[in-house]
């Protein structure tokens, strides 16, 4: 003790009185009454530790510092009595046929005031743990360096100089060549075919572009006409098992269908090694027919399942797979004078529909070219190694002389359609979770940029001390008091918990004080945390008023 009053004793008195608003250095007397004897013990105190308190400030917005001792309250006369025997030599425990509690705790109140030691009167349960393991307030590492993978495959672009730039049209820029061979290769469409993933030059987003050339059958009509029909359903458009179709034009001498890019993204046929387990059959075979149907129910067809036109996604761990339609729109386009009724395009969608579940459960692709010797081996195969249900769907899908309709398999598949549902949510609850993580972080970035924004500004207009002076000096101190902690040989301290906490409470504006003191010891304030919000508020609102916008900025 003998050492911290020393300490204690070396801290300036000079301590500056704060107002928000203006400078600082400005001194304001309270009045202060004190008794006999709280002034003897407070002489007592100052003589020990050589701190003179009541040089000591409290900061608080809008008012002028006040002394680090308060007026005791006043409390009723067998309080005081207990508290004089006490000191005469009296007995110091508690009873428990006290007629106030209120007295008991009163007394608890005056004794510490005293600097005298005391006992709760009841048993005083644990205090729960006030820490958090800091990753829970990240994203895990696997979900860290998935979707660090799947930014990075956004962000990709060809090289300045490639030729494959001038295939791209005008309205996009910044991209990057999707198709396997550097040339124009023909496509399963039946035309030579670019695929690029490219941004948006009127909204930024991005965006595949596929290019068609040699294309004499679409006329610009055409391709409004095509675009049209698709855009004018919402249901279609906003389904997780759909990839929107946006555009189709025509421009240097080829049609361009736009779609949207989805990162990470692969076709059914390069993810296919092999047969898949039956229950992620039926998980990929309820997805496709659900976004078969809210193609259907609009009396449009799909006209590209096929292994190569299906995406595929999995989740961070790989557990879960994910299907969705592509290549909407585009034999709508290709084919337009082909002039076949709906309900023949629905029953080749139906029977795709089974040589795709046929497919994914024998890994070897099956089409309408598959001979019969090979579709028998992988019907045997199936009807082996998976179940009657999924033996006997598949089969109806193919071999019906009169394709079901898409409303029946939905019906058919009902019950493995709530198991689809289930694990939704379960991804669903994992996802939430996970984005909660990245609350915690986004309150702490928008912290501290602010106090980024306000720190050591070196002017402010025609003022040059604008960041040391008013609410941005207490700014300054309070991130000496976060940022640069450090131990008594000047070593640096680097506790992230004492960092996450502060601006926890920072962000919550808690009441709770706390001391802070210049780099060279000589200014010294108590402040809350809710009184360093309002400040870093102030000044930022002070900032962001005196801003210049960003469009009047020359580049």
């Amino acid at each position: 003790m003998d050492t911290l009053g020393d300490s204690f004793g070396r801290l300036s008195t000079d301590a500056q009185e704060f107002v928000p608003g203006s400078r600082f250095g400005q001194n304001q007397q309270q009045p202060t009454d004190f008794s006999a004897s709280q002034q003897s013990h407070a002489a007592r105190y100052q003589a020990q530790s050589g701190l003179n308190a009541t040089g000591v400030k409290e900061f608080v917005p809008g008012k002028a510092w006040s002394s680090g001792i308060q007026n005791e309250p006043s409390f009723d006369g067998s309080v005081s009595s207990s508290h004089q025997n006490q000191q005469a030599g009296g007995s110091t425990g508690f009873h428990s046929n006290n007629a106030n509690s209120f007295k008991s705790e009163a007394e608890n109140v005056r004794l510490s005031h005293q600097g005298i030691a005391t006992v709760p009167a009841a048993p005083t349960p644990p205090p729960l743990p006030s820490f958090r393991a800091l990753h829970s307030m990240t994203l895990s590492d696997t979900l860290w360096l998935y979707y660090r993978d799947l930014a990075l495959e956004a962000h990709r672009q060809m090289e300045p100089g490639d030729p494959r730039h001038n295939a791209v049209p005008l309205p996009y820029g910044n991209a990057y060549c999707l198709s396997e061979n550097k040339g124009s290769s023909r496509s399963s469409f039946g035309y030579p075919s670019d695929t690029f993933q490219a941004t948006s030059r009127e909204d930024g987003n991005l965006y595949c572009v596929r290019r068609f050339d040699n294309v004499r059958c679409v006329s610009p009509r055409i391709a409004i006409t095509v675009m049209e029909k698709w855009n004018s359903v919402p249901s279609v458009q906003e389904h997780p098992g759909v990839v929107p179709f946006y555009r189709c034009f025509v421009a240097q001498r080829a049609v361009f269908f736009v779609h949207q890019y989805i990162p990470g993204a692969r076709t059914l046929r390069e993810r296919l090694e092999g047969p898949l387990l039956e229950t992620v059959a039926w998980s990929a075979i309820v997805q496709l027919i659900s976004a078969v149907r809210a193609v259907h129910t609009n009396n449009m067809a799909v006209r590209a399942l096929q292994l190569n036109h299906i995406l595929s996604n999995t989740d961070a761990t790989g557990s879960r797979l994910r299907l969705r339609l592509n290549c909407l729109g585009v034999l709508d386009a290709l084919e337009f004078e082909a002039r076949k009724t709906a309900v023949e395009l629905q029953g080749q969608d139906i029977r795709d529909l089974g040589r795709i579940i046929l497919s994914i459960t024998t890994g070897s692709e099956v089409n309408q070219t598959t001979d019969n010797e090979q579709f028998a081996r992988c019907e045997a195969f199936l009807a082996q190694n998976y179940s009657r249900d999924l033996h006997g769907l598949t089969m109806t899908l193919i071999k019906s002389a009169r394709p079901p309709s898409i409303l029946e398999v939905s019906r058919a598949v009902a019950q493995r359609a709530l198991d689809e549902q289930d694990a939704a949510y379960v991804t669903l609850d994992k996802t939430e979770t996970a984005l909660s993580s990245e609350y915690e972080s986004g309150r702490a970035i928008r912290l501290m940029l602010k106090l980024a924004f306000v720190n050591e500004r070196p002017e402010f207009g025609p003022n040059r001390r604008w960041s040391q002076s008013g609410d941005c000096y207490v700014l300054s101190l309070f991130r000496d008091f976060v940022f640069h902690q450090a131990d008594g040989n000047g070593n640096p301290v680097m506790d992230l918990g004492h960092v996450t906490t502060a601006l926890n409470k920072l962000d919550t504006q808690d009441e709770e004080k706390i001391a802070l003191s210049s780099r060279d010891g000589k200014s010294l304030m108590v402040v809350s945390y809710a009184d360093v919000a309002r400040c870093l508020d102030s000044a930022y609102s002070e900032l962001c008023q005196g801003a210049v916008r960003a469009s009047s900025l020359l580049y």
